[in-house]
């Protein structure tokens, strides 16, 4: 039997490698969304989508995208930055040496020291989608060699397991950053149409020719945003995440008799439920609404999970 902090360890650093190629899509996103913009308030969505503004406005900086920018990804101090991500995924690998293969512990290591390169020089912001595309690539290359590499026991698990429950979660805010100033308790409003915006988020999410073979040259927002949220075939789907995130449960059941017990079977179910039953139309506060009932589901599964496997009573 695994103990316990082995599969913490290994959970989280599916997270964070996974919250990291989240970030930089995030990041290059924005950047090409507030391109055509004269205000830097454009970087602001992302501050919000994390809950960062506070701890932000602590740092006395003010909000260019520069700033932002570098706040996730070279501060230290930011728990949601990618050198702080980068820095916990490396310590995580560090206490799995003897149950990962070599090939992706070296791999981490070249890594976080390409991140903490970063983190020692300043940049211009007319680098920023190459530094982050950089990034990227690298968490690809870390995930491909973990796939060709390492034995699929229940490290191998509890790693796609932490990596599919971020997955899911961080697609969610991507898509919500469009939407942050929706106010829950209002009525609805549809937000007016933005194709181009769209399009960003489909190709920064792989699926814009995906979604061109799914749909016709029409399709509006909604259909955009039913794409990356349900589609069951989209590798970076919410739906696709969550389904990968419940099989290894199962496997981790049915291989190695690790029962995943009554609350983590009744968070998979209210998950499941939630992505079935989609609003009719998703755009507007109807789409935020929804992200923030799909981001506690996920974040309860995610507690559940903890308490179960890594915390149990």
């Amino acid at each position: 039997m695994l103990l316990s902090r082995y599969a913490e360890s290994a959970f989280w650093l599916g997270r964070y490698m996974e919250r990291i190629e989240s970030l930089s899509r995030l990041l290059m996103v924005t950047e090409s969304f507030a391109a055509d913009q004269d205000s830097d308030d454009a970087w602001a969505p992302i501050l919000n989508v994390f809950a960062d503004t506070a701890s932000f406005e602590e740092r006395g900086k003010a909000l260019t995208a520069l700033n932002v920018a570098n706040f996730y990804i070279s501060d230290a101090a930011n728990p949601n930055s990618i050198f702080y991500a980068s820095q916990m995924g490396k310590e995580n690998a560090r206490s799995l040496r003897h149950l990962i293969s070599t090939e992706s512990w070296r791999q981490i290591s070249v890594f976080h020291s390409s991140i903490a390169t970063l983190q020692r020089r300043r940049f211009a912001l007319s680098k920023l989608s190459e530094i982050c595309m950089s990034i990227r690539e690298s968490c690809f290359t870390f995930r491909g060699v973990m796939e060709a590499t390492c034995y699929r026991d229940e490290v191998w698990r509890f790693n796609q397991l932490g990596a599919a429950l971020e997955r899911a979660d961080q697609v969610t805010r991507l898509i919500d950053i469009k939407y942050f100033r929706f106010d829950r308790d209002d009525d609805d409003e549809a937000a007016p149409p933005d194709v181009a915006w769209w399009n960003t988020l489909l190709r920064s999410a792989s699926g814009y020719h995906a979604f061109q073979r799914r749909y016709s040259f029409n399709a509006d927002p909604a259909d955009a945003a039913n794409f990356l949220l349900c589609d069951p075939w989209l590798p970076l789907s919410v739906t696709n995440a969550a389904e990968t995130a419940l099989y290894q449960i199962k496997q981790l059941e049915d291989d190695f008799d690790a029962a995943p017990g009554q609350e983590v079977k009744r968070a998979a179910s209210a998950l499941q439920d939630r992505l079935a039953s989609p609003p009719a139309r998703l755009s507007g506060r109807t789409l935020h609404r929804y992200l923030d009932h799909v981001q506690q589901e996920i974040m309860g599964l995610a507690i559940a999970v903890n308490d179960r496997y890594f915390e149990p009573a």
